[in-house]
């Protein structure tokens, strides 16, 4: 396993969950974008340089970086942020890719009757949730499965899956 850099951006506890695994791991997080004051905390009590998202966002963080990780980010990156890490960017989608591309795609499940659900680790490239999948997870809808429970599981998918993603960037 090779250690990394990276720059997480996201707004949800997930991202801390995360940020957890890859310092566990031993890969360095340069700086945390969010406007999650529990994520801020989170990242400021480890010493990691925490900025909010918005206008010149590429020229307030570092310029050398190997991964630029979006986790539970609904933000669109802009290009310049795109342009930053050196091997690339990987979003966190709540559902499977292709078929649930967009917002709220655990709801749009429920809404289509789907008997399965997953989500998707993606790399950034294109348009919204484009790009080569790197992981997926699928699991089934329970009967009673509401949106707010089906994201959750999302949530525990993302949590079950981020420690391969770590080690396919870990080992291109």
């Amino acid at each position: 396993m090779t250690a990394f850099s990276s720059v997480l951006i996201g707004n949800e506890s997930l991202l801390i969950q995360c940020g957890d695994i890859l310092r566990a791991e031993g890969h360095q997080i340069s700086a945390v974008v969010t406007r999650n004051p529990d994520v801020a905390k989170w990242a400021s009590g480890h010493g990691l340089p925490v900025t909010a998202p918005g206008a010149d966002l590429a020229n307030r963080l570092p310029q050398t970086f190997d991964w630029l990780l979006s986790i539970a980010n609904l933000d669109i990156i802009p290009a310049d942020v795109l342009a930053l890490p050196q091997k690339g960017a990987v979003n966190f989608h709540d559902g499977p890719l292709p078929a649930y591309a967009g917002l709220n795609a655990p709801v749009w499940a429920l809404a289509n009757g789907e008997a399965q659900h997953g989500i998707t680790w993606h790399m950034i490239e294109g348009g919204v949730d484009e790009g080569d999948i790197l992981v997926q997870r699928h699991f089934d809808i329970g009967a009673n499965d509401t949106a707010l429970t089906l994201n959750t599981r999302c949530y525990e998918a993302a949590i079950d899956s981020f420690p391969e993603l770590v080690a396919a960037l870990s080992t291109g």
